[in-house]
């Protein structure tokens, strides 16, 4: 995913804004996702237009006009809610992993991610669970941004699975809100940031010693003519 040029970090980016900011239209839009993350928060996930009107107190005519469907409501509310989660970019790998690990850590502590997380596991709507994994596809991207940069900048090894290190911060948190219910702390964050690194320098060193180990073990050009 291309980086934005001349800022510090990135932000998730929602759909790309149509309207004059602080306008009635950018005014109802916020108010249509708000109420619709609201919504999900308390466990509505089947959201309507006529349900999200309702909770926004917005004309029902505005909201089926620009977000008719189901889809169109949940696209909207994510892209609010994911704007709050923003991938550091300080040059630096290690303190970009432990910032990131802190703010996905208040961000997976968030009641609305939670109940996000909460519909997910549950099953029962499946629509619901496409959707979301379509989102997190694309949020992914951006969350392996750090580990990219870094190979960049030749702090860690090419042959670093980002992706893998990404599932792999995410996943303790989610175990961690959704199954155990507690928050994730400032120490636990850091914990699961230094673990990430660790796997990073260490994976990177291993398969240096690796490509060190085959070169040495296999025939020079002189011995495979000699033969």
């Amino acid at each position: 995913m291309p980086r934005r040029r001349g800022s510090a970090e990135s932000a998730m980016s929602g759909p790309p804004g149509s309207v004059r900011p602080g306008g009635r239209t950018e005014r109802n839009r916020q108010a249509v996702a708000a109420a619709a993350l609201a919504l999900i928060r308390r466990g509505e996930t089947a959201l309507s237009p006529a349900s999200v009107a309702e909770e926004a107190k917005v004309a029902r005519s505005t909201v089926y006009r620009r977000w008719p469907t189901r889809s169109d409501l949940l696209r909207e509310a994510q892209a609010m809610h994911i704007r709050s989660l923003r991938v550091p970019d300080t040059g630096d790998f290690e303190r970009d992993v432990r910032q990131l690990a802190t703010r996905m850590a208040r961000f997976f502590s968030d009641p609305t991610e939670v109940a996000m997380n909460v519909a997910m596991a549950t099953h029962v709507d499946p629509e619901w669970n496409d959707w979301q994994v379509e989102a997190w596809q694309h949020t992914t991207g951006e969350l392996m941004l750090p580990f990219t940069r870094a190979v960049e900048r030749g702090e860690v090894s090419d042959e670093v699975d980002a992706a893998a290190l990404v599932e792999l911060l995410i996943s303790p948190m989610i175990v961690r809100t959704v199954i155990m219910k507690e928050t994730v702390g400032p120490r636990h964050a850091r914990r699961i940031a230094d673990q990430i690194i660790r796997l990073a320098r260490v994976g990177g060193a291993q398969t240096a010693a690796d490509r060190t180990r085959r070169k040495s073990s296999s025939p020079s050009a002189t011995e495979r003519i000699g033969r």
